[in-house]
């Protein structure tokens, strides 16, 4: 193993997959994030795709991101990263018109709409 944990033959896809293991194991809501990832379309390329996060991401986490998105859905997928503090945590990724929340904001509010019965306000 290298100081940082990993082995130094460890790939992409390994990076990739413990990165959203950590999410899940943070109780981040990824439900769908395959399908996105996994279904290339042509016009979801032409558009790109925007990946939030509540935090700057490592360049470890961004190289991770890029490597899934750009193997489901070709190299030439353009990818914008941005940072959004009121998503509290996880991520929002966006592809074409498919759109996945993961964020923790998102999550408290269905547990707000869960434990009220009511829509957030």
């Amino acid at each position: 193993m290298s100081e940082g944990g990993e082995h130094k033959g460890e790939g992409m896809l390994d990076v990739a997959r413990d990165f959203v293991r950590n999410l899940v194991d943070r109780g981040i809501d990824l439900a769908g994030l395959d399908n996105l990832l996994d279904r290339p379309e042509a016009d979801q390329r032409a558009e790109g795709a925007e990946v939030a996060s509540a935090v700057p991401l490592t360049d470890a986490e961004r190289a991770a991101i890029e490597a899934r998105l750009h193997a489901a859905h070709g190299d030439d997928l353009a990818i914008r990263f941005r940072v959004d503090p009121a998503l509290l945590g996880g991520l929002v990724v966006r592809v074409g018109d498919r759109y996945i929340d993961g964020s923790v904001a998102a999550r408290l509010g269905q547990l707000r709409q869960e434990l009220t019965g009511t829509a957030a306000r």
